[in-house]
């Protein structure tokens, strides 16, 4: 992220991310993967002792994901989390109605027309699939 924002405000946000990647009932490898990255780029780290219990609570005892989400007020943060979301959702490759229902939620929190995180994801799934074709195609190069 381009700039210092308050603990709280990234608290919340890693928060939101685990209860996302929590959502469907199973973490999986990747959405962890995706979610240590997130954290670590939002300038925490994920083997920090209150990071790692906050993002452990959401994981065995998920919170309502509004109560999370209005907790960030910065309109750059709100962005820059329903992005993150989407991606630790779709991280493998798929996404549980739950994951998908739980982006719509926080886009509607944030005043986010929800069409438009339904295209997010899409776009993103979409994405994964392409870059999956092309790992394909190049092992048959090589």
């Amino acid at each position: 992220m381009s700039r210092e924002y308050p603990q709280e405000q990234l608290l919340a946000f890693v928060q939101a991310m685990a209860n996302v990647a929590a959502s469907d009932g199973r973490i999986t490898e990747d959405e962890r993967q995706q979610l240590d990255d997130v954290v670590a780029g939002v300038g925490l780290s994920p083997r920090d002792e209150h990071v790692a219990a906050l993002i452990e609570k959401e994981f065995q005892k998920p919170s309502r994901l509004t109560d999370i989400v209005s907790k960030i007020e910065i309109r750059e943060l709100r962005v820059s989390l329903l992005r993150m979301l989407v991606e630790v959702a779709c991280a493998d490759g798929e996404i549980a109605p739950q994951e998908r229902a739980s982006v719509k939620e926080a886009a509607s929190a944030f005043g986010i027309d929800v069409s438009v995180a339904d295209e997010l994801i899409d776009w993103t799934l979409a994405s994964i699939k392409l870059e999956q074709r092309e790992r394909e195609i190049m092992e048959k190069l090589s």
